[in-house]
């Protein structure tokens, strides 16, 4: 597939959806990819999206104690003023 067909297969995608929480996620994932500035509405939805990981990651027994965390990040932090 090329440049122009996948931009055409992503604006179907676009207009064939009213979904305004799809549209703004992939929006907001479309800026993070960029590099872009998103809004501060924008954070919002990005947010929410990181929570719901989260909770699918808690769901799928991918966690770590408290305890365990705070080892990682004081290790992590010795190895940065190395």
């Amino acid at each position: 597939m090329n440049t122009l067909e996948i931009k055409n297969d992503l604006l179907r995608l676009l207009t064939e959806t009213d979904d305004e929480q799809l549209l703004d996620k992939v929006r907001c994932y479309f800026k993070l990819l960029k590099k872009e500035p998103i809004e501060s509405e924008a954070l919002d939805a990005q947010e929410l999206a990181m929570v719901e990981t989260g909770l699918q990651q808690v769901e799928n027994g991918q966690v770590i104690s408290h305890e365990e965390a705070r080892k990682r990040i004081e290790e992590m932090l010795r190895k940065r003023q190395q």
